[in-house]
């Protein structure tokens, strides 16, 4: 098998308990170089992967010819992932894609001149589970109400349970602070005035919901409603998708431990529900739950597909795209896709504040 030879830039969290296990365990792949501001961090990955190349500046991982493709984890992904088109390198990022749509559009415009490949990481397009659903969900009679959910810890409070990452403890605050203003700086474009919190949590938690709503019941009509509580803890939001049918996004961080995340479609005489489990923990299976009419009784059914891993899927699907020259599913086209609705959303928000 031909591998792909990739180099990692962000060693953070995700990193750590998602992206290096699966890349470093995948026959398709050779990790060939790591980037990020941690020195501590690049020689323990370094070491444990066995890595040797290390760059604390991703722009020195670049210019490396031997490295095919790049996986984008760190925190600011769009001046990366155009430098990296410049360079010709394939690009995987993690999601969200970026943070607002002139982001987005910046992106696109580079990967399409310099014509290499970029694949969002919204593994949960890429669920067996999710998959099957859609098929299911596709062939309901009488959709008339979609839900999409996902109120819990942010995976702050289970994540040192599961898994005890590491910390960047030998960068300087000046450089940390440095990273998040930046960051901040482009919240602000879709903001404004208001305060950047307000939009942080639709954008990390929400944007998986809006992903899979999209690819699951196409793109909705317009935004009806948005409210945003608790300093941007907890959002709802109304979306049209015609007459007959509206959509609910509720997005929320709590401090409780247990993870819920599901997708609902309501039928005339049939109810689809998918319930994720937590990304953090390997393995886990979908649940799909059926609810309908039959011949006059109540029919109760849950299906687990797989115990394959959504990660592991997409990064075969990413392989595939770059060795056979597809289109990813999670293109950069859908990628902005994503950050428009999103925009759109929290700009429905603001226009009811101003009324």
């Amino acid at each position: 098998m031909q591998k792909l030879k990739v180099g990692v830039i962000g060693c953070g969290q995700v990193a750590q308990i998602i992206w290096l296990p699966y890349v470093h365990e995948l026959d398709e792949y050779e990790i060939v170089a790591l980037s990020d501001i941690s020195q501590k961090l690049l020689n323990y990955y370094g070491n444990l992967y066995g890595v040797k190349k290390l760059y604390t500046d991703w722009h020195e991982l670049l210019q490396d010819s031997e490295i095919e493709a790049v996986i984008v984890l760190n925190s600011n992904h769009t001046e990366v992932c155009i430098e990296a088109a410049k360079a010709k390198k394939h690009i995987l990022v993690e999601k969200p894609l970026c943070e607002n749509v002139e982001q987005a559009e910046r992106i696109e415009k580079a990967v399409t001149e310099n014509n290499v490949i970029l694949m969002v990481g919204e593994m949960k397009r890429y669920d067996s589970g999710y998959r099957y659903a859609r098929k299911l969900i596709g062939n309901m009679k009488g959709l008339r109400m979609i839900r999409a959910r996902d109120v819990c810890d942010g995976l702050s409070a289970s994540q040192p349970e599961i898994y005890e990452s590491r910390r960047r403890t030998d960068v300087e605050q000046r450089v940390k602070e440095e990273l998040n203003q930046a960051f901040e700086h482009e919240l602000r474009k879709v903001t404004g005035d208001m305060s950047s919190d307000l939009y942080y949590r639709l954008l990390l938690a929400g944007v998986h919901d809006i992903d899979i709503m999209r690819a699951a019941f196409g793109e909705p009509q317009k935004v009806n409603y948005c409210d945003i509580w608790d300093d941007g803890n907890m959002l709802m939001a109304e979306l049209d998708y015609g007459k007959q049918v509206k959509a609910i996004l509720e997005v929320g961080y709590t401090n409780q431990k247990w993870f819920d995340e599901e997708l609902t479609a309501y039928g005339i005489d049939q109810t689809i529900t998918v319930k994720f489990p937590h990304p953090y923990i390997r393995n886990c299976p979908t649940l799909i739950r059926i609810t309908e009419n039959n011949n006059g009784m109540i029919v109760d059914k849950e299906i687990k597909v797989s115990y394959d891993e959504a990660f592991r899927n997409e990064l075969r699907h990413f392989y595939e795209c770059v060795i056979e020259e597809k289109v990813p599913e999670t293109s950069i086209s859908e990628g902005k896709k994503d950050m428009q609705l999103l925009n759109d959303i929290f700009q429905c928000y603001v226009r009811s504040k101003k009324c």
